[in-house]
């Protein structure tokens, strides 16, 4: 009989671990929740294999430009994109390597393509070319997608003259960081290619601000383009060539 009573402590003893394990592991996921979303976003976006390969993927969905769907970073959405990440093509890369940036570019703003990376406002934009405007997300971690020039900018660290490198996969195209703004979220124009906004060659980047009330700008004023195939061993090193 003592056996069996000191059977069913143990027995309650291990219940009582376990649960008490499950509750600190629980614990740990919301405390850390922004952390570990952020890690997860940063693989999905900046896996050397899949950036790599992003550029050679069959388009298998037709591009949506409307900003007003677009949807924060979920755990959900990052799975989701992570699922039908080879049915998206990658049409260039945006590298800043003073702030560690790296991602691949997709046509339109869906919620996909910016789980993969960072996205384009218009079917027709060019690079190089007038107004070439780029979003992407900001989850407020200092490392992924767009989040290190949100970091910069509030920490004032982004320098006017900050290099933008912008590639076609065949042409690279050299920006300058002229300013960095806060602006409504509701205030899409900028991203437009009218005079009144863009009177030279441009790069646009937006990105929400943390509270998602806001987004913040930054601008680039084209100074110079090269085949890639021409350019140096450090720019090359930049696109991982």
């Amino acid at each position: 009989m003592r056996t069996g009573k000191a059977s069913v402590k143990t027995h309650n003893n291990i219940l009582v671990f376990c649960l008490l394990a499950i509750i600190a592991v629980a614990i740990v996921v919301v405390l850390n929740f922004d952390k570990l979303q952020g890690l997860a976003a940063h693989h999905i976006s900046t896996n050397d294999t899949e950036i790599m390969q992003a550029r050679h993927n069959h388009q298998k969905h037709k591009p949506s430009y409307n900003m007003k769907k677009v949807k924060p970073i979920t755990p959900s959405s990052l799975a989701h994109a992570w699922r039908v990440r080879r049915d998206y093509r990658a049409i260039g890369q945006i590298a800043i390597p003073s702030k560690n940036i790296l991602l691949n570019i997709f046509r339109g703003v869906g919620n996909d393509e910016l789980a993969l990376g960072v996205g384009t406002f218009r079917a027709n934009q060019k690079m190089g070319q007038n107004n070439y405007p780029l979003a992407g997300h900001n989850v407020n971690d200092g490392t992924s997608y767009f989040s290190p020039l949100y970091t910069a900018t509030v920490n004032g660290t982004l320098q006017k003259g900050t290099v933008i490198y912008l590639t076609d996969f065949k042409t690279v195209y050299y920006y300058k960081v002229e300013f960095a703004q806060f602006i409504s979220v509701y205030n899409l124009q900028l991203s437009f290619n009218n005079k009144k906004y863009v009177s030279h060659p441009v790069i646009s980047l937006f990105t929400c601000d943390y509270t998602g009330q806001g987004r913040l700008l930054v601008r680039g004023k084209l100074t110079g383009s090269q085949l890639l195939s021409g350019a140096s061993k450090n720019v090359k090193q930049v696109f991982k060539y």
